[in-house]
């Protein structure tokens, strides 16, 4: 199962997260708050490393997923 989180910043600059585990929801989502206009940029990301309370992050591409 993969942690992926879809990372959205509103025009207005607040950000919002919604944690998702499977590619095909977190790209529905992508897509879906894409459509809205309310945001300025959403984007996946996937927990690559874990080592304690540190955690490294990537940005998937559509050609990743």
């Amino acid at each position: 199962m993969r942690n992926l989180v879809v990372v959205a910043t509103t025009n207005s600059g607040n950000v919002n997260r919604f944690p998702k585990t499977s590619v095909l929801e977190a790209a529905n989502l992508k897509d879906f708050l894409e459509q809205t206009g309310e945001y300025s940029k959403v984007g996946v990301y996937e927990l690559e490393k874990e080592l304690g309370p540190l955690k490294q992050w990537a940005e998937l591409d559509r050609d990743d997923r």
